[in-house]
């Protein structure tokens, strides 16, 4: 089981320095972001469409007001397909690349809405550039790319009041001047620290599932690992046809250990048996710590020779040097694969069989359960 370092979920500018884990909890925020952008997004684009009602009793149907209506027609398109082609992706980097897009687009169209109606009511430009500023935010993700957008969009106000063909009063300019930068400003800093506080509590999340399905002793999973493991095993086998073996484990004589050297240096042991046994087994393959002196392998990618060389692999991980203290630790294997639909419970009986076999004919076997 992959330790969970606390390396891993350290923070800095509203990102996670582990790459791997950034990749990881952008795709959570936009799968638990899908159902509300689904729902916003092609209100946003409606409601953007729907101004082209005082496109028309302002500019009437021409020139001025053809390209305008074209923009928000374009937008809404967008706004209502992107949920859908977001859906249809998995990658994080593909989803996001159609998410800036559709904010690209919304920004083009609004700064053509706001150079078409520069010579109107100033006030109502102002607070409309406002509001999308502060809209730039609910971006998943994206905090550099909401700073750029919104950098972009106090320039649009800017130069929207500056071409105007009756010039504003300097005081009113320059107000507006500092209302949008201060709104682009505190809009990042909250950006920010909400950026902060959600992976927090996604590295928070991450820890306590990370500790209910591991194994305190050992560090390995635990049954719920397990049966998580089992059941994305039964999928595959179920949609891709693989091949899947378990290996039930039991040392040895280890009430003996523990009464002969004491309860501590049986933990000891076991720590050490699962340090060997998980350096014995491929990548692709789990452990778990079924209970007691109990282990469990999940072997991926098996039939019922390799599965007998894999449980080889972990009796020598213990023979071929003795423990400090205890000395020489021995294991008995009960070896079978798994059945499509079966369950873990039936399939770790049948590997008991096994087992317990091999504790009938000598221990420090492995043995076939078909």
């Amino acid at each position: 089981m992959e330790k969970n370092s606390p390396d891993r979920y350290k923070i800095r500018i509203g990102r996670f320095l582990d790459r791997r884990v950034e990749l990881e909890f952008r795709a959570y925020e936009l799968d638990t972001s899908m159902k509300s952008l689904g729902i916003v997004l092609p209100l946003f684009g409606l409601g953007f469409l729907a101004f082209s009602i005082p496109d028309y009793l302002v500019f009437g149907w021409g020139l001025a007001a053809a390209p305008l209506f074209f923009a928000r027609v374009v937008f809404f398109l967008l706004a209502v397909a992107a949920p859908g082609l977001m859906r249809s992706m998995h990658t994080v980097a593909k989803r996001e690349t159609v998410l800036g897009l559709v904010t690209t687009a919304a920004i083009a169209a609004f700064a053509w809405a706001v150079l078409s109606y520069r010579d109107q009511d100033i006030y109502l430009q102002a607070m409309s550039v406002l509001l999308m500023i502060s809209a730039q935010y609910l971006i998943p993700n994206r905090l550099s790319f909401s700073i750029g957008m919104s950098l972009i969009l106090v320039a649009v106000g800017l130069f929207g009041f500056g071409s105007r063909s009756e010039p504003i009063p300097a005081a009113s300019e320059s107000a507006m001047t500092v209302d949008f930068v201060l709104m682009a400003l505190i809009s990042s800093l909250i950006s920010l620290r909400t950026c902060r506080s959600r992976r927090r509590e996604y590295a928070k999340a991450i820890e306590l599932e990370h500790i209910s399905k591991t194994d305190q002793l050992t560090g390995l999973g635990n049954r719920r690992f397990l049966e998580e493991r089992y059941r994305d095993a039964q999928a595959r086998m179920s949609r891709y046809g693989e091949s899947y073996a378990l290996i039930l484990m039991d040392l040895d004589h280890f009430k003996s250990l523990n009464d002969e050297f004491g309860h501590e240096a049986g933990d000891n042991a076991l720590r050490e048996t699962a340090r060997r046994f998980n350096a014995a087994l491929r990548t692709e393959d789990s452990l778990s710590r079924w209970g007691g002196e109990e282990f469990i392998a999940l072997i991926s990618f098996a039939t019922a020779d390799a599965a007998l060389e894999s449980a080889k692999r972990l009796r020598s991980s213990l023979v071929t040097m003795p423990m400090q203290l205890v000395g020489a630790v021995r294991a008995s294997f009960g070896v079978t694969l798994l059945r499509l639909g079966e369950s873990l419970e039936d399939t770790v009986a049948r590997a008991d069989i096994a087992l317990y076999r091999a504790k009938d004919s000598g221990r420090d076997k492995a043995m076939l359960e078909l």
